[in-house]
């Protein structure tokens, strides 16, 4: 009689290392993006063929890419990056969602930049898993991000701690001048994350507009006292600044 099949220490090591990624990842900001990246490489360096793992490493690298250039960072390298690793999360596993949603998320910035195959990937994902909370945010997004879609509200029914959800619906309401929905969304996601800077410029941001501009500047200042280089919260700094000073913005 053969004697059972046991799991391989490394195949345990893939699965803790890719769950504490995910969690970095899934904090949505720049410190949370450099812990993410090396766990993940952990996990494909002790299972290369784990797809999931090439998944979040490829979302990882593109929200990181898109937040470094919102600071006025380089950020074309890190969605090669991402594009790379979510074409081998598809090679590996097609049949499931996470790479179809990494792929989608991979060509939402950068010069392999896609509308219409972005929008084919995000659909296959929410096809593949439509009970999946960040297939339904990624769907919302790359289908032009209109809060009349009730996927972004699923989004958040099926996961409450999506922080990058609430930011993306904040901002959505925001331009559409539904500033209190806004404040609130925004308002979730610093909670969820105290240290992420672009949920509290955006917050900032929809204080302005509610015409509190003290709050705006010591939610910044609060911010800043976190991150000083962040160049994103600085800009906003100075102009919740002016505001509330009277001057010319």
């Amino acid at each position: 009689m053969p004697a059972p099949i046991q799991e391989g220490p490394s195949v345990t090591a893939a699965e803790t290392a890719y769950a504490l990624g995910r969690e970095k990842l899934l904090l949505f900001d720049c410190e949370g993006y450099a812990e993410a990246v090396p766990l993940l490489r952990d996990a494909i360096e002790a299972d290369p063929r784990h797809a999931l793992a090439h998944a979040a490493l490829a979302e990882t690298y593109a929200y990181w890419g898109f937040r470094r250039e919102l600071n006025g960072q380089e950020g074309q390298s890190y969605y090669d990056l991402a594009y790379e690793s979510a074409a081998t999360a598809l090679e590996l596993q097609p049949q499931v969602s996470e790479p179809h949603r990494a792929m989608s998320v991979a060509l939402r910035q950068g010069q392999r930049c896609n509308p219409g195959e972005r929008q084919r990937e995000a659909k296959s994902a929410l096809a593949l898993n439509p009970y999946n909370g960040e297939n339904c945010h990624e769907s919302w997004r790359a289908l032009g991000s209109d809060i009349a879609d009730q996927e972004i509200y699923r989004a958040i029914a099926l996961c409450p701690g999506l922080i990058s959800a609430h930011i993306d619906l904040g901002v959505a309401l925001c331009q559409r001048d539904r500033l209190d929905e806004a404040a609130f969304h925004l308002g979730r996601a610093v909670a969820l994350n105290p240290r992420n800077t672009l949920a509290a410029y955006d917050l900032a941001m929809v204080q302005l507009r509610q015409g509190h501009p003290a709050q705006a500047e010591r939610l910044l200042e609060d911010a800043l006292r976190l991150h000083p280089e962040d160049a994103l919260l600085r800009g906003g700094s100075e102009l919740a600044s002016r505001e509330l000073r009277g001057r010319p913005i």
